[in-house]
């Protein structure tokens, strides 16, 4: 008899739970489950590396690598073929159990081990999240789990305080101060 299937870890669900293109017409829809978007999340637009990353999620390296190349293979399909991806379903748990780097605003689960780094960016400056402070899961517009949350809207200078718009897409703690020098952090 095989081993139960172990249940991956998932920050919460995604904001956003389909993407469909301007003129999908009748295509059939290519779904994405939701630990294989939390394999995307974390590898691709984060940039954490796929052990550090198997780990945030309580499973093996292998089966990180499995889940993010099957993730990766149904969104090329979509974006060849032109076809609208939702995302639902999969086998995973939300643990209430989190850290959150007060530098570069990363969140992520503890899988039962205690974490002195940012898998991020590194930074020392991190804090446990309660279960009490975190949002209650929800449907519609301006609800649901991690509503609010996301790329900061402006970069600030963890020196000298200085503020600038977020650039999207290049995160705030590549950019230096131009007054100072020193890194910048997210902020709202």
């Amino acid at each position: 008899m095989p081993r139960p299937r172990r249940r991956r870890r998932i920050l919460g669900e995604p904001q956003v739970a389909s993407f469909s293109p301007e003129s999908s017409g009748s295509c059939a829809r290519i779904e994405i489950t939701l630990d294989e978007f939390e394999a995307i999340r974390l590898r691709d637009y984060h940039g954490i590396q796929q052990k550090k990353a198997a780990e945030i999620m309580g499973i093996s390296q292998p089966t990180f690598h499995r889940a993010l190349k099957s993730a990766r293979s149904k969104v090329a399909e979509a974006l060849v073929e032109g076809r609208p991806i939702i995302l639902k379903g999969g086998d995973y748990i939300m643990d209430r159990r989190r850290y959150k780097c007060m530098d570069c605003q990363f969140e992520w689960i503890s899988p039962g081990k205690s974490y002195e780094k940012c898998p991020d960016c590194g930074s020392e400056n991190i804090t446990s999240v309660s279960a009490d402070t975190l949002p209650r899961a929800g449907r519609g517009p301006g609800r649901g789990f991690g509503a609010g949350r996301g790329a900061p809207r402006v970069c600030k200078c963890i020196e000298c305080g200085y503020e600038a718009p977020k650039t999207p897409g290049i995160p705030c703690r590549t950019e230096k101060c131009p007054k100072c020098g020193a890194p910048m952090c997210g902020s709202d």
